[in-house]
């Protein structure tokens, strides 16, 4: 299969996704449709420390550290897992943040506990079930509900996700079954 069928079919299964979900509109980022420049951009050494990522660039600020204290405030969804992410599991999970429409600021990765408050707790992995919610038992995409009345979406850790080789049929369930599932958290909050 060339990588023209490759992404022809990739895109064919996500609008099906889409039209199954309801989603009557897929925003679409007009820049990368253009072609890029002729001549290659010039790299600046920065006199000073360099400025924060943007939401759209994966960086470790996506991930709360167990160390470190949870964020504070009221979110609409957390993700939750068992421990650090690897350098590709933060650069996955911070394509799914930017997709869902959030930052690492809205949409934390929390690592340890306490746990902030928030109406849905996407665990990622079922190692990060027993961890967080020992009491419930679960399969990627069952919704349940926590003894504080949250609820808690069961998805695929990355670090499972990145095992499969990229071109297996597998890989490919396994994604649009998670997408489908975390598109479902996002449409709950009609965002």
């Amino acid at each position: 299969m060339d990588i023209v069928e490759y992404l022809l079919d990739g895109l064919e299964a996500e609008l099906a996704l889409e039209r199954e979900l309801g989603v009557r509109s897929v925003p679409i980022d007009r820049s990368l449709l253009e072609p890029p420049s002729a001549e290659p951009p010039v790299q600046v050494a920065p006199a000073a420390p360099a400025a924060p990522r943007s939401a759209h660039a994966p960086d470790a600020a996506h991930v709360t550290k167990p160390s470190q204290p949870p964020p504070t405030g009221r979110f609409d969804f957390v993700f939750l897992h068992d421990r650090p992410l690897s350098e590709k599991g933060v650069e996955m999970m911070a394509k799914i943040i930017v997709a869902l429409g959030r930052t690492a600021e809205t949409a934390p990765i929390i690592l340890g506990t306490p746990l902030p408050e928030a109406k849905v707790y996407v665990v990622l992995g079922g190692l990060a079930l027993r961890k967080f919610f020992p009491e419930l038992r679960g399969s990627p995409g069952q919704w349940l509900k926590a003894s504080n009345g949250a609820d808690v979406l069961v998805s695929n850790s990355p670090e499972y996700i990145l095992r499969f080789d990229d071109a297996s049929p597998e890989l490919k369930t396994i994604k649009a079954n998670m997408w489908r599932n975390l598109k479902a958290v996002r449409q709950r909050f009609g965002k």
